[in-house]
């Protein structure tokens, strides 16, 4: 999933915990974002909402698709653990600008986080390396349950992430012989390691009942350094979104 995805699950996760008021649920949504990480128009993208844990087992789909992982509380409102989980790529023909540059192909990924959690506040530092040589991220990111009232709760946050050389080519760069066949005509682009976007968002949660939930999510997502300055990014800026319901089990 692109890095889009990513904040919109991250934050439709977090609110949809406290819509669920259980620690397992499932659901699915319906998000409006980017066609590509700086793309200037948008396409409609499902959402799955999973979050359940059993021992140090659990499967969550707050990087946009669902994936696996192992985790263990060390205390104080720490936890650490790893985790598996797949990327869907990205086809060349998703935008006219991409043609000629070759498919990213749907890949797994696996990585280590580690999160701080008292009370309200939520603290993650993460970093996931893909398979395929398409590179490594790390991310950042905080959220705080600024309102809850009754059924009612709203999470803000936001988020930062930097990416190695190989995932910055991947996803940003164009390679000469790409740049040979595109038939936007792009010139080669050869990106640096270095931060990659930064996004903010806010998202409200309704408790329908014990067991149903609503989400909506709504955020702002930005390329910065050479992402930005990248050929393919037609716009840096993005909003995005999401509308979602859960079921808490």
């Amino acid at each position: 999933m692109t890095l889009f995805q990513r904040a919109v699950c991250a934050g439709a996760l977090l609110a949809a915990a406290g819509a669920a008021h259980a620690q397992n649920f499932i659901g699915a949504g319906a998000g409006i974002v980017p066609k590509y990480p700086g793309a200037n128009d948008y396409r409609v993208a499902p959402v799955p909402l999973i979050n359940y844990s059993n021992g140090m087992f659990f499967a969550s789909s707050v990087d946009g698709f669902p994936g696996i992982g192992l985790r263990a509380n060390l205390g104080n409102d720490l936890s650490a653990g790893v985790r598996l989980g797949v990327n869907l790529g990205r086809p060349e023909d998703r935008a006219p600008i991409l043609r000629g540059l070759g498919d990213i192909d749907a890949h797994a990924n696996y990585g280590a986080f580690i999160a701080w959690t008292p009370g309200r506040f939520r603290a993650t530092l993460s970093y996931t390396q893909a398979t395929k040589g398409y590179g490594g991220t790390a991310n950042l990111g905080a959220s705080y349950a600024v309102w809850q009232q009754g059924p009612h709760r709203v999470t803000a946050g936001g988020g930062l992430e930097w990416g190695n050389s190989d995932y910055m080519q991947t996803w940003f760069g164009v390679t000469p012989s790409q740049a040979a066949r595109s038939e936007a005509g792009l010139r080669p682009y050869q990106p640096s390691s270095g931060l990659s976007g930064g996004s903010v968002f806010a998202s409200w949660s309704y408790r329908i009942n014990e067991r149903w939930g609503a989400v909506t999510t709504l955020g702002v997502r930005s390329l910065v350094g050479d992402a930005k300055d990248s050929p393919i990014a037609e716009r840096a800026t993005r909003a995005f979104g999401m509308v979602g319901v859960t079921y808490a089990f």
